[in-house]
């Protein structure tokens, strides 16, 4: 059933109600994480006086901690497409390959593997991440299921429940005049002219400035509900829908969810640190201060000066009267605070999740690699958990994306092209057919996911000599190699041509002449080696294919070289040549 205006003014104003607790939070996560001045008010207190921020000594833990985490779980996961019912035949796994390079394309046109840094940081920051299904057209016109992200700034999910996933959403955004009057020019007027009193009680982003996709802040609030039926544009301060879409989904809303963990409470994994932040930072800015009131410590003289002006600085010589005293105030206070900042960034950094060992710091003063590995266990649950969290909501996109191509368009041939597991593809493909409801997906970050590439490596090798995993899943896990397939096919060849060149080696060193002759052009021209072997080899070749047609020749028996004998006619001209001798007296009468 469509919605009337009031109806999704009500809806909209109860979830903005709803997150009201969340938006604080998020305002001082995104104004600490962006930094700058309205990072440090957010620290400090907004009645702070405009500074130069840029000058003071307060370091940013929580956006260095924010971007060592999201490069550990921005990564895209390994996409799987099992076979079903257990068939497996030729027909079936071809069916689940081609799956998978169909999902693959999907990747590349909505390109996840930049999304997901930006996940990353958005996720562990807001506390949640959103997606909404939109299309996508490619240079010739050919649409595509594509996964947008939204800012979760602007974002208002509705009851999570015992599932994380909410049924509704809507989005509140300021959009510039021209650009909203461009796409919906029959509300041009609206639009374009200032909102009436009557429809302006409600100032609905009043602490909005800029956001990430209106870096100016200014335009018309436009409001996007998503729910079962459909999606709604909406002028929350005139109450005009703008548009309805309806969804073609019939697995649920348009839009994927990815949730953090938490207690009861939709909060980021910052929320309980701010203060802690902004301890350190007043401490920083004061430590500073007592340093230079420290060195500058005034001098307090009890006495006449006989030397006229006192002189301050290098080399100042001052003459007192005698009996004049001088003495200057010790003050031990830079070394308190010192102490009080490393037990407040102690404490943030267990409250953040943000070990010292992230920027490459030893946590002990001797440590062992089973005491590294010990230490990085923790973190690696930690990371595993938003794994979890990223892996369920890539496979409900992967099944919406699915679903979507296929109810949109069923009978249409698509053509995708990419690569997968190294190796490139080009083909077409038919929703209705290729897909045929098979929605299922698999995203696995797998045993070394979590690892750097001297470990990926070290690890890899370790587990392919003990027969866990193959040569190619150790490539598909290592960075860099995107052609696996050439590249296996290179290795061979290489392995094929040491052969063959050793052989030759020994050959020669037996006193072949022609072996000897081609070691001896391979050291003039050692870059056309594989030439050589070549032409070496096929000469050989040929002398064996000769020396096999010669033996295989049968030769004639003493009864029917009799017979020919008798009945007049000669030998043929090849058993003359190679059949036996006969002996003396043989065939007379």
């Amino acid at each position: 059933m469509v919605k009337t205006p009031d109806e999704l003014y009500s809806r909209v104003y109860e979830l903005r109600q709803m997150n009201s607790v969340m938006s604080s939070d998020k305002h001082n996560v995104r104004a600490i994480l962006n930094g700058g001045a309205d990072g440090l008010k957010a620290l400090l207190g907004k009645d702070m006086r405009d500074m130069d921020y840029k000058q003071l000594p307060a370091p940013n833990l929580l956006m260095s901690a924010l971007e060592r985490f999201a490069q550990k779980i921005g990564r895209a996961p390994d996409l799987k497409v099992d076979i079903f019912n257990d068939k497996d035949s030729e027909r079936a796994t071809k069916r689940a390959e081609k799956l998978e390079r169909i999902v693959t394309a999907y990747d590349d046109i909505q390109k996840l593997d930049l999304q997901l840094p930006q996940v990353g940081r958005w996720l562990p920051g807001y506390g949640f991440v959103v997606w909404v299904l939109k299309e996508k057209v490619d240079a010739n016109g050919v649409p595509y299921p594509y996964a947008e992200i939204k800012d979760p700034y602007l974002c208002y999910p509705g009851h999570f429940g015992a599932d994380q996933q909410p049924n509704e959403l809507a989005i509140l955004q300021r959009i510039p005049h021209a650009e909203l009057a461009k796409t919906y020019p029959k509300f041009k007027s609206v639009i374009m002219d200032e909102v009436s009193s009557e429809y302006n009680t409600m100032a609905y982003m009043s602490s909005y400035d800029k956001t990430w996709a209106n870096q100016d802040g200014t335009g018309k609030v436009v409001a996007e509900y998503y729910d079962e039926e459909g999606t709604y544009i909406f002028l929350p301060e005139n109450r005009i829908i703008l548009d309805f879409i309806p969804n073609p989904l019939k697995s649920g809303p348009r839009f994927v969810i990815a949730k953090r963990f938490s207690f009861d409470q939709l909060q980021g994994q910052f929320h309980h640190v701010i203060g802690l932040m902004a301890n350190m930072a007043k401490i920083n800015i004061l430590s500073v201060i007592a340093m230079e009131d420290a060195v500058f410590t005034e001098t307090n003289i009890i006495g006449e000066i006989e030397s006229g002006q006192y002189r301050k600085g290098r080399f100042a010589v001052n003459y007192l009267t005698p009996g004049s005293q001088v003495s200057k105030p010790v003050n031990n206070l830079p070394y308190q605070l010192f102490q009080q900042i490393d037990r407040l960034e102690r404490h943030l950094r267990l409250g953040s999740a943000y070990p010292v060992a992230d920027d490459g710091q030893s946590p002990n003063a001797f440590v062992t690699g089973r005491g590294l590995e010990e230490l990085g266990q923790s973190s690696s649950l930690h990371v595993r958990e938003y794994q979890t969290v990223m892996q369920d909501a890539l496979q409900q996109i992967d099944a919406k994306r699915l679903e979507w191509d296929e109810v949109m368009y069923g009978k249409m041939r698509k053509p995708i092209a990419g690569y997968r597991k190294g190796t490139a593809f080009k083909e077409t493909y038919v929703p209705e057919t290729d897909i045929a409801k098979l929605y299922k997906t698999r995203r696995v970050y797998g045993v070394m996911a979590g690892f750097d590439e001297p470990q990926k490596i070290i690890t890899g090798l370790q587990l392919k000599q003990q027969g866990v995993i193959d040569m190619q899943t150790l490539q598909e896990n290592l960075d860099g190699l995107d052609n696996i397939s050439q590249i296996q096919n290179r290795v061979n060849a290489e392995k094929a041509e040491t052969v063959l060149f050793e052989a030759l080696m020994a050959q020669a060193a037996q006193g072949n002449i022609k072996a000897s002759l081609a070691a001896k052009e391979i050291r003039k021209n050692p870059q056309n080696m594989t030439e050589i072997l070549d032409e070496f080899y096929t000469q050989e070749e040929v002398e064996v294919q000769e020396q096999q047609a010669a033996a295989a020749q049968p030769e004639p028996d003493i009864a029917s070289v009799l017979a020919q004998l008798g009945g007049g006619g000669g030998l043929p001209p090849e058993q003359v040549a190679t059949g036996p001798a006969i002996p003396p007296g043989a065939g007379l009468v």
